[in-house]
């Protein structure tokens, strides 16, 4: 049994789809007026980075 801190929960098919659901929502981020741009930007890099990492 592996120890808890190198098994993978995220796939490598869901991994690419979480990949590119981050970029396009930094993409729309640079549309977006107002603060929810923000909103828009952390979550995309938290898809990215969560995809990267297998989490």
């Amino acid at each position: 049994m592996e120890s808890f801190g190198k098994i993978k929960n995220v796939g490598k098919g869901e991994g690419i789809f979480r990949s590119v659901l981050g970029i396009i929502l930094i993409i729309f981020a640079f549309f977006t007026p107002g603060g929810f741009r923000w909103v828009l930007g952390l979550i995309g890099v938290a898809f990215i980075l969560t995809s990267l990492f297998g989490y």
